[in-house]
């Protein structure tokens, strides 16, 4: 009896060895989340229910589970809001959050991202009764003369060229009065000045 070659072709085929499938591709390292303890992030303004909501919003950020937003992740988060972000805003972004440079941000920087906004919120009402105080004409404005006068019924010893200089200095645009913004981005510190 003859064997069929068709036959004897299956048997072969059978026998031969398929090649192993390739390695997955490698990943980052995987941060462990060594327990997670939101009791060390609780804090007068912030409670544990809103450390563990804040860290749930970071993980779905954190799409490889490094511990850390990177560039690529804060860009699909600024789409997946909705956001068209271009590279040099996710840049700026980071720039004030990545305190340590590590080219991303951790859960602790996200965290303090998350109560400065709360805190800005205090620290702009607080302000705008600070500036209503030096704006004597309730114009929404302080002139020159406003914050002389205020200076004087302070007690300051001040004269005219000190007074000319913290004027300048708070006068961002440079339209010979002082704003709210100006006045709210002088003394929260964000504007640069020599």
């Amino acid at each position: 009896m003859r064997s069929n070659p068709r036959q004897q072709s299956k048997k072969e085929s059978k026998n031969v060895q398929q090649p192993p499938p390739p390695p997955p591709p490698p990943q980052k390292p995987v941060q462990e989340d060594k327990q997670f303890n939101p009791d060390i992030y609780v804090r007068q303004n912030l409670s544990r229910d809103e450390v563990i909501e804040l860290k749930k919003a970071f993980d779905l950020f954190d799409d490889d589970g490094s511990g850390t937003i990177d560039p690529s992740e804060l860009k699909g988060a600024f789409e997946e809001l909705g956001l068209r972000a271009q590279n040099k805003m996710i840049y700026q972004v980071l720039g004030e959050i990545d305190q340590d440079n590590q080219g991303g941000f951790s859960f602790d920087n996200f965290i303090k991202l998350a109560t400065a906004k709360q805190n800005l919120k205090e620290t702009r009402s607080s302000l705008m009764r600070t500036f209503n105080l030096f704006d004597l004409n309730r114009e929404g404005r302080i002139t020159w003369d406003e914050l002389k006068r205020v200076s004087v019924d302070l007690g300051d010893d001040l004269n005219d060229e000190e007074i000319k200089k913290i004027f300048r200095k708070a006068d961002l645009d440079d339209d010979g009065f002082v704003t709210f913004e100006n006045f709210y981005n002088m003394m929260t510190g964000r504007v640069y000045y020599d």
